[in-house]
């Protein structure tokens, strides 16, 4: 079998596969998979910031870090509190933590609250800050109102930074989640035809697009 051929079928397999995944979880299995992206994402760029700071701060950081790893939450929720007053970057890290803490116990309203007051917090960089905003916008897809959604990442909406894109999709997320696929797959659309979208993100879009396209209440 030539390799080309053997490339085309390998692709179709791929495509099949995909549109069973899709069609057994649908979109809420990408948001879950996003949410865990960005939450190991945020906790590997907290650990590294946080040895730009002071020796002090440091060494408590680190053991939060290390009784949250051991699932001592309570112990750990004690010291990132104590730490979130702090005049460095120490204060905004701690909060990323204590709303993750907050989001395994089941309490994304405080969650949110940790988060805002992070995407607040001027001893971080304004990456950082959006990073907070971001993903509160995947917290709320879970079940707030797309208008409050947007609200939320508005300020990512109407930007041209890294997570703007992201943000796009958590909004064409929460029409999909709405039941309004006609919606949905227009924004979806927009990433995808979008010249300036990620790779990634834009192909990602097109093939959502294309299968909320194919249902029959689309039509």
């Amino acid at each position: 079998m030539s390799e080309p051929l053997e490339n085309e079928i390998e692709e179709e397999l791929r495509k099949k596969q995909l549109k069973a995944l899709w069609d057994r979880f649908g979109l809420y299995l990408i948001a879950v998979i996003l949410i865990i992206i960005m939450s190991f994402g945020g906790y590997e760029f907290s650990k590294y910031l946080g040895y730009k700071n002071s020796e002090s701060a440091s060494d408590q950081y680190e053991k939060a870090l290390a009784v949250l790893d051991n699932e001592n939450n309570s112990d750990a929720i004690d010291i990132f509190e104590s730490l979130v007053n702090e005049s460095n970057g120490y204060s905004g890290l701690s909060l990323f933590n204590l709303s993750n803490i907050a989001i395994k116990e089941g309490n994304k309203v405080l969650a949110l609250e940790y988060l805002a007051r992070a995407a607040k917090d001027k001893n971080l960089s304004k990456k950082i800050n959006d990073f907070a905003i971001l993903k509160s916008g995947y917290i709320m897809l879970d079940n707030a109102e797309i208008t409050n959604i947007e609200d939320k990442l508005s300020s990512l909406l109407n930007s041209q930074g890294p997570f703007s894109f992201y943000a796009k999709e958590i909004i064409a997320l929460a029409y999909y989640r709405d039941n309004r696929y006609q919606e949905s797959s227009k924004k979806f659309n927009d990433i995808a035809n979008d010249a300036s979208s990620p790779r990634n993100i834009a192909s990602r879009s097109k093939i959502f697009s294309e299968q909320i396209s194919s249902y029959d209440n689309v039509k």
